[in-house]
């Protein structure tokens, strides 16, 4: 049997464990084994805050768009002209007052 044989046939065969190879670095392989584990969870909790962040953001956009809009349209109702429109249309008979109000000073 040549080299690369032999050395494939006790790795693939269990002979490593059982002559005992890897037990004299058996706690340093369990340690990295630990910190790739540590790893990869910690990687995985981050991309998870990042696309809830994203996401997030996206829902906060949308919201301040539909602020903007809500408010625009009601300055619009708010004005003079649009509340005289909207009472015609409902049938009131208010009007615009004709002389508009005046401030009142009072002396001390």
């Amino acid at each position: 049997m040549r080299k690369s044989e032999q050395i494939i046939s006790t790795l693939f065969g269990g002979r490593v464990l059982l002559e005992g190879i890897f037990s004299k670095h058996l706690y340093f392989i369990l340690y990295i084994f630990l910190l790739l584990i540590l790893y990869i969870s910690s990687n995985n909790v981050v991309e998870n805050t990042r696309l809830q962040n994203y996401r997030l953001e996206k829902e906060l956009q949308v919201l301040y768009a539909d602020y903007t809009r809500k408010t625009a349209t009601l300055m619009q109702w708010s004005q003079q002209q649009e509340i005289e429109k909207r009472l015609k249309a409902r049938g009131s008979d208010l009007k615009a007052p004709t002389n508009p109000p005046a401030w009142i000073k009072s002396t001390p």
